[in-house]
């Protein structure tokens, strides 16, 4: 009777080690369909690249873990990758940690670099407030819209408008530090800048009446330095064409990616900077 129960006792012992690796067995692969799945959603960079970082999102990750912080972009990335990168829309497929490894650990480390390049050195809203007050600026979610100068293309920035459409009157600083890379005329984008950032961004600024003196290939600038005047030069051959359009400030913001330009969305970047803007005056005034 004894030897019954033990023998008893041993298989339920048995049994339950089955199920318990079974279990854990079905709790893995589910874990592994879920993980390719949310790996395939995310790996759809055009969905990076849309940049819809809210600006209360923006503003509430900074109060809680500070400006810039590692924390701070630990949160940000494992946000958007919850929200497949539209927090609007955040449902918590998984918990945080779990975007940190295995499969989703390469996407996490590559768009948590991502985010820091672009918003790591951006400090102000690339138009200075205006000087004599009164006239103001506008822009729209644009990224996306079809342009058609120089052949069908999708436009790849935000335009930043002005109230009196006058040429020469809103000075554009550079949002960050940088080297400028690139300096003048181009058809598409008429007498435009191109500035790297410390961390890798390139800053680009189009449609520009004229440059601020001194500035050239190779010139380092501060955040906040005034780096030329707004205007509607371009889409043109002609150097020097304007015209065309109302006068703006095209902004563009690209990273390296895969060892090839890449854009990403300006707006939601300059909706939270829209606050922070300088006010700018010349030295003759």
């Amino acid at each position: 009777m004894w030897g019954l129960m033990k023998i008893n006792k041993n298989k339920w012992k048995q049994g339950m080690r089955f199920a318990c690796i079974l279990f854990i067995n079905i709790v893995v692969c589910i874990m592994e369909i879920a993980m390719i799945q949310t790996g395939q959603k995310i790996s759809n960079i055009d969905n990076f690249r849309n940049f819809q970082i809210e600006s209360s999102l923006w503003s509430s990750l900074e109060k809680e873990y500070g400006r810039k912080t590692p924390e701070f972009y630990d949160k940000l990335t494992i946000c958007m990758l919850q929200s497949n990168f539209n927090p609007e829309n955040h449902k918590k497929a998984m918990p945080g940690f779990m975007y940190k490894i295995g499969l989703l650990g390469r996407y996490y480390k590559k768009y948590r670099n991502m985010y820091r390049t672009i918003l790591d050195d951006i400090e102000c809203f690339p138009v200075a407030e205006d000087r004599k007050g009164g006239e103001k600026t506008a822009f729209d979610d644009s990224w996306g819209g079809t342009r058609t100068f120089g052949g069908k293309r999708k436009h790849e920035g935000t335009d930043i408008m002005t109230s009196n459409n006058k040429r020469g009157y809103f000075p554009i600083v550079s949002v960050s530090d940088g080297v400028v890379e690139k300096k003048g005329w181009l058809p598409q984008g008429g007498y435009r800048l191109g500035i790297r950032s410390p961390k890798g961004a390139y800053f680009y600024y189009a449609h520009l009446d004229s440059y601020a003196e001194g500035i050239e290939e190779g010139t380092k600038v501060r955040k906040g330095d005034y780096i030329g005047l707004m205007g509607d030069t371009g889409y043109s051959e002609i150097e020097g064409t304007v015209g065309n359009f109302d006068v703006h400030l095209h902004m563009g913001v690209y990273l390296d990616y895969k060892g090839k330009e890449m854009s990403v969305n300006p707006y939601y970047i300059l909706k939270y900077y829209e606050n922070k803007k300088l006010k700018f005056c010349f030295k003759n005034e």
